[in-house]
């Protein structure tokens, strides 16, 4: 073969060499196409004839040339995030108009509220990340949407402002992983973060004043369950102290009554075995009582046609003691 130069000159290369060449093209060709390399972090899916034969690892392989074998690789270990809402981190609470589209939530008692959410997944599983779902991470979105919008319309606006946020961030990463596995896709839900929670802007003031009212009822229940708890020990505390009072007084008179009793007993005992002298000794132990808390005493005599005035005993007494 004839190869033409410049000034009207040619060269003959022999028709060998150029097929050697293409040869040699073609070798390096297949050779290029059988070598691949899967990234750290991802997983690589052989396909021969559109039909998977392996899964390969990080590093360095070999298949076989284009069109017979294929690979996709996919990032296994990247965290990836599906935004709602926003689009961007300082578009937080504000949104374009598409994503206002999906923060917007009817709730359960029939209200309009404002969701920001995102969601953070990894491709765990490549093979059904590939080929079990068309588009996973548009259809993780759907999901998403659907579980978040079913979550708010089974609660009352008041208590996803307020307090139930972290019920809803747990409860709609479990709805969206079930979903994820139903479908096979090949996906696993980190986490459910909640950006923004707020009404419309136009009750927003209306909002304030209720969650205003909503803090100070709160605040109120504490400072009324401090107090019960301080004054109701307390009072159980004084409660148990009367009755224990009440009980032994109620064991004191208890006793004293049987004393008493027991000595009425005796002493009618003995006043059917001796009557008289019991009726004296009673009336000397009666007398010996009351005369100490007499100042004067006067003794009748029917003999005596008047009344005789007698000596005052405790007067008798202390002069007595004092010679």
């Amino acid at each position: 073969m004839r190869i033409p130069i410049e000034d009207g000159k040619s060269i003959n290369i022999p028709g060998i060499a150029i097929g050697g060449v293409v040869v040699l093209i073609l070798v390096l060709i297949l050779a290029i196409s059988s070598l691949f390399q899967v990234d750290t972090g991802a997983r690589g899916v052989v396909l021969r004839f559109g039909e998977r034969v392996r899964t390969a690892e990080p590093g360095l392989h070999l298949k076989l040339p284009y069109p017979v074998e294929q690979v996709y690789t996919v990032q296994t270990r990247l965290m990836d995030v599906v935004e709602f809402g926003y689009r961007a981190q300082a578009d937080r609470g504000q949104g374009t108009p598409s994503s206002r589209e999906e923060s917007s939530m009817l709730t359960g008692d029939l209200n309009i509220i404002h969701i920001g959410w995102d969601v953070q997944f990894r491709r765990t599983d490549p093979e059904p990340f590939l080929f079990n779902v068309k588009a996973p991470v548009d259809t993780l979105r759907d999901i998403s949407q659907s579980v978040m919008r079913e979550l708010a319309g089974n609660r009352g606006s008041i208590p996803i402002l307020t307090v139930g946020r972290a019920e809803i961030r747990r409860r709609a990463k479990t709805l969206i992983q079930e979903y994820v596995n139903k479908f096979d896709m090949g996906l696993s839900i980190q986490k459910v973060n909640l950006v923004y929670v707020r009404p419309p802007n136009e009750v927003i003031d209306a909002f304030n004043d209720l969650n205003k009212a909503e803090q100070d009822a709160v605040r109120f229940y504490e400072e009324a369950a401090r107090k019960y708890e301080e004054r109701i020990p307390k009072a159980k505390g004084d409660a148990s102290r009367r009755i224990s009072e009440a009980k032994g007084y109620k064991a004191e008179r208890v006793n004293v009554a049987q004393g008493e009793a027991n000595r009425f007993s005796e002493v009618l005992t003995a006043y059917k075995e001796s009557s008289k002298i019991t009726r004296r000794r009673l009336y000397l132990e009666t007398m010996e009582k009351v005369l100490p808390r007499v100042n004067d005493v006067t003794i009748v005599d029917d003999s005596v046609p008047s009344v005789l005035p007698h000596f005052n005993l405790k007067s008798n007494k202390k002069s007595s003691s004092s010679k």
